[in-house]
């Protein structure tokens, strides 16, 4: 059995619009192992997003799959049938969602959401429905399950319906999950108690995640591997370990930079322009005008992947052989050392 769950390879996606077409992604490949958790890391626009609702089988009816495969159990996702996609959509591949608040229906009953998740496994008796629900709220560590079964999504906290969405992504027992930033509309306490949760769930139902975040920060303690995405294209992979200790491309560096430090008076990094418009992607690396030292190449050619170890890669031409050494900045090197203290 390969040890391949999900293979997603030279994935293109772009959304018909009144301007024009626009190219949200740009032949994205990565593999997601059995029991891994891989991360997708970008600012919004970076097209993580739409990569996971090309995986869900969920995207508008604007978009266009231009190129590309993603591969589950020796089926091709991207040719099935909406049919043959309800087989496959929370029944193997679970999703949460990013804000609970829009995810639940207000007007049902949390109980009643759960219940009818796990009746699209097939018959089941109405008391049988609600002792598996309850046991689902009872395995996300909502307390009172049976007394709350009964409640409504606004008597619930935040933090708490996420948990309910969590709930409901496990409700058909998927082999994979993914988790479409469901940390970012919660207060940093409880982001903290839900990826936790969301460890305690991949090891005791050895899942294998998807975790889209904007944040470097949130995934350090529970991703395997890091894909790093700009502007519709993956441009450094590594382990968990090679991103945080030994970023390579300018984008990555910018991006652990401005991430809030605690343990220094310096002022906050920010990273200079916005990301392009994706209906005219620019030529070369699409990093390159928002990077003060750009070669002059990188806004004429688009690098390659460059190998730096066995599982770490990225598209720079900083990377090339000949190119001019440049130092990392300052703030980004005192953190890493930092980092490797505190890891040590």
């Amino acid at each position: 059995m390969s040890d391949v769950i999900l293979s997603v390879d030279n994935l293109a996606v772009s959304f018909r619009s009144d301007n024009g077409m626009v190219r949200a992604v740009r032949g994205v490949s990565f593999d997601l192992k059995r029991g891994e958790t891989v991360a997708i890391v970008g600012e919004s626009g970076s097209g993580k997003s739409v990569t996971i609702k090309s995986i869900m089988g969920i995207l508008t009816k604007n978009a266009v799959i231009d190129s590309g495969t993603i591969t589950y159990d020796g089926m091709d996702l991207l040719k099935l049938s909406e049919k043959e996609y309800h087989h496959i959509r929370g029944a193997k591949i679970g999703l949460i969602f990013q804000d609970p608040l829009s995810a639940l229906n207000p007007l049902m009953k949390i109980g009643h959401q759960i219940t009818e998740a796990l009746r699209l496994n097939g018959p089941i008796s109405k008391e049988e429905a609600r002792q598996r629900a309850v046991e689902l709220m009872d395995s996300v560590g909502i307390p009172d399950a049976q007394r709350r079964f009964d409640q409504y999504p606004f008597q619930f906290s935040g933090g708490m319906r996420q948990r309910v969405v969590i709930a409901i992504a496990l409700a058909r027992d998927p082999e994979i999950l993914i988790c479409d930033e469901p940390t970012t509309a919660l207060d940093v306490t409880v982001q903290a108690k839900i990826l936790d949760l969301i460890g305690e769930i991949k090891a005791k139902r050895n899942l294998s995640i998807i975790f889209i975040t904007h944040d470097l920060g949130v995934v350090a303690s529970i991703a395997d591997r890091i894909n790093v995405m700009y502007a519709g294209k993956i441009v450094e992979t590594g382990t968990t370990e090679e991103i945080f200790f030994d970023p390579r491309h300018p984008y990555t560096q910018a991006l652990l930079a401005s991430m809030p430090d605690l343990e220094t008076s310096e002022k906050l990094a920010s990273i200079p322009g916005v990301p392009p418009n994706m209906i005219y992607p620019p030529k070369g690396d699409a990093f390159a005008a928002r990077n003060p030292n750009a070669l002059k190449i990188d806004f004429e050619r688009e690098p390659p992947f460059f190998k730096i170890s066995d599982t770490h890669y990225a598209a720079t031409w900083t990377l090339h052989p000949y190119a001019p050494k440049i130092e990392m900045p300052g703030v980004l090197k005192e953190r890493i050392e930092r980092m490797r203290r505190n890891h040590a």
